[in-house]
């Protein structure tokens, strides 16, 4: 090869033709006899002329390895090491202020190529970049940090890490109470008190809103499915009172971790009492940092699902799918610890 030349191209300069090669039964790559940085391997049949590798990996991309001046092509080195967990991270775009924080964990199984991470837990018009870990038993690889993605939704929201639910109907947001810890001793011979304040800074509130089936809400149904509105509003009722940390996140890009409770129902007239207002009380019980997300159980898991490809290079989806849920370690002891302070 020549030093500084990129020999990603097709035709008589490249390294890759148009001419259909059967790869069907191939699981290995041998290279040798050069130096070699980077070897990119895909299935995609629409690459074009330009000498331009592509910078991000798809689902048709088989292999992306970096060499870096070794012979190991990964971000973990060989020698026996097997990946067996994945972890994500993210953190705001361009802001050195902003660290990694781990939003996603999940073993690593052969049989499964796709792994679906749902952030539920973002400011609204922030950017972020989001970077992958791999992990061995006793060693960590590089990150594989992705390109910038701006969140941008409308609306305010309830979350954990497998449901969502938009509070988008007749939503009423009381006020907010900002608490404090404080003391007042009036000393026997004192004019004046003595006031002493605590590190407790807690916000408290309460909202309201009107549950609806996508049906309703969109406008799909000419009438109301009285059952499927109630079924619905248990649902969201049941979330509500059991016991687990969320997430509220607001159009304005406030987003608080909360404990909710004291969930009521109402209905919106005398006339439609098929549907019914939920109101609850929420107390904030930390920031959006690891340990807040740890022990409130807010630390997702990954969807997982195979997909392979036909002999023109078309994905072809398993329908299998498993582990949609996330990990609820410790999740009861961020609840009861916020109540006992």
């Amino acid at each position: 090869m020549i030093i500084g030349v990129s020999m990603y191209n097709l035709g008589f300069d490249g390294l890759f033709y148009d001419t259909g090669i059967p790869t069907s039964e191939l699981d290995e790559v041998t290279m040798g006899a050069g130096m070699y940085d980077e070897m990119y391997v895909t299935v995609d049949d629409e690459t074009t002329s330009e000498p331009t590798k592509p910078d991000q990996w798809t689902l048709k991309t088989i292999m992306d390895a970096n060499f870096n001046n070794t012979l190991e092509a990964g971000s973990i080195n060989g020698r026996r090491h097997h990946v067996v967990k994945l972890q994500m991270y993210r953190r705001e775009y361009e802001n050195p202020a902003s660290d990694w924080l781990l939003i996603s964990e999940f073993s690593y199984e052969e049989k499964y190529n796709l792994y679906t991470v749902i952030d539920r837990f973002v400011e609204n018009y922030k950017t972020y970049e989001y970077a992958l870990v791999p992990l061995a038993k006793d060693i960590t690889g590089e990150m594989l940090i992705s390109k910038p993605v701006q969140a941008k939704f409308t609306g305010t929201f309830i979350s954990d890490v497998q449901h969502n639910y938009s509070m988008f109907i007749n939503l009423q947001f009381s006020d907010l109470t900002y608490n404090n810890n404080v003391s007042k001793v009036v000393p026997l011979n004192g004019k004046y008190p003595i006031v002493t304040y605590g590190n407790a800074n807690y916000r408290t509130g309460s909202v309201k809103f009107l549950p609806l089936t996508p049906e309703q809400e969109f406008g799909y149904a000419s009438e109301i499915d009285s059952h499927a509105e109630f079924d619905n509003r248990k649902k969201i009722i049941d979330f509500l009172s059991n016991g687990q940390a969320k997430v509220i996140r607001r159009d304005d890009g406030d987003v608080i971790v909360v404990a909710t409770n004291n969930v009521r129902t109402e209905s919106i007239s005398e006339s439609v009492d098929e549907l019914s207002n939920v109101t609850f009380d929420f107390t904030e019980i930390g920031g959006l940092d690891y340990s807040t997300l740890e022990k409130g159980g807010l630390i997702s898991n990954a969807g997982k699902s195979v997909y392979t490809y036909d002999d023109t290079g078309n994905i072809v989806w398993n329908s299998e799918r498993i582990n949609d849920g996330a990990r609820r370690r410790n999740a009861d002891s961020l609840i009861a610890g916020s109540q006992e302070g």
